[in-house]
């Protein structure tokens, strides 16, 4: 227990750790505000290869620690319904270096089970099939359903999200005309069918790693990037994101069916992202949780930064000004030294 709080000092200073029996003080709106839960374990994975039964466990005890509840069942059950169409919304572009760990995945799916959720109303997605189905992804298949937005109809041409910055629209977007040889631009972006009509709340995991157009790639981009069209826009240099990024998770569509929040760090990858760069990632052996996006994303910028200091790459602090948006719009705490990362400690694994 000391070791792994002291582990955790390391790594995460300037943010505030607590120990895991410490006193905190009640979060302010919204639940769980500045609140962040870590499970690290070195032995999660090695050499890239991820052990799934001492994955199930870290995740049990995050959300049973994020929640409050006293078993995993009625933790999950505090998030969801039986009824619920439950989305599990992934992040396959650096697949198969720095994906979301089908690990990670499975123990979240057999937790839904276990609230009653039946596996044919769970769905795992992220933007392109072309990168899902790299994503080792086929055992989770045979049990739910895998799929992405542009495998279930694109999309939505009645749901649309607009912001005041164009955007130069290419195949694939749905406003895009391919007969129509002139430049196309527009300040519209459609949400992603599975998105609007196809899952009432989701679970987000994405797979940490630094993104050559918002900075990150963790609860923000995950939700925006990988749900709209036309989403170049919102996230390109000088802006990266800010507010853009801020302004469309707030949206009730979009942020409001996000439910929890599980960042992957097991392997992150500090440069390159969020492409796959097998030479940028540290076996790392963390998950952490939270209900609060904007916390979560500011700890895993303060654990990436430090992964890019000891290669001699820049901080990542200029590319997520949009964390400090986040704050202003009501989505959570954007101030490193008022993040609480918690310690949770698994249930012992016997070999």
């Amino acid at each position: 227990m000391v070791k792994f709080a002291l582990l955790l000092l390391l790594v995460f200073s300037p943010l505030l750790v607590r120990g895991a029996d410490a006193e905190v003080a009640p979060p302010s709106p919204p639940q769980g505000a500045g609140l962040v839960w870590a499970a690290i374990d070195p032995a999660a994975i090695k050499d890239g290869r991820v052990r799934p039964r001492l994955v199930q466990r870290m995740v049990d005890a995050l959300v049973m620690r994020v929640t409050g509840q006293p078993d995993v069942a009625s933790a999950w059950r505090s998030l969801v319904k039986p009824g619920d169409r439950v989305g599990i919304k992934v992040s396959t572009t650096g697949a198969p270096v720095s994906s979301t760990r089908p690990a990670v995945i499975q123990a979240v799916g057999l937790g839904l089970e276990s609230a009653g959720v039946s596996p044919d109303r769970i769905v795992i997605w992220d933007r392109e099939w072309a990168n899902v189905s790299r994503a080792d992804y086929a055992a989770l298949g045979r049990r739910y359903r895998v799929t992405s937005a542009d495998g279930t109809g694109g999309y939505d041409g009645q749901q649309i999200l607009t912001a005041s910055v164009m955007g130069r629209l290419i195949f694939g977007d749905r406003d895009f005309d391919p007969n129509n040889p002139a430049e196309q631009v527009s300040s519209k972006s459609h949400l992603a069918k599975v998105l609007t009509g196809g899952v009432d709340k989701v679970i987000h995991i994405p797979a940490l790693s630094d993104h050559f157009a918002s900075g990150l790639s963790g609860a923000f981009s995950g939700m925006v990037l990988d749900n709209l069209d036309n989403w170049r826009r919102l996230a390109r240099a000088p802006h990266f994101g800010d507010p853009y990024l801020a302004e469309a998770y707030s949206d009730s569509r979009i942020g409001g069916k996000v439910v929890l929040t599980i960042l992957d760090a097991l392997r992150p990858q500090y440069a390159g992202g969020p492409f796959p760069g097998a030479q940028y990632t540290v076996n790392h052996g963390a998950l952490f949780a939270s209900r609060d996006p904007v916390a979560i994303d500011v700890t895993g910028v303060v654990l990436l930064d430090g992964f890019r200091a000891d290669a001699g790459f820049p901080s990542l602090a200029k590319q997520t000004s949009w964390l400090q948006s986040g704050e202003v719009v009501g989505l959570g705490v954007a101030s490193p030294e008022k993040v609480q990362v918690i310690p949770v400690v698994p249930a012992v694994v016997v070999p």
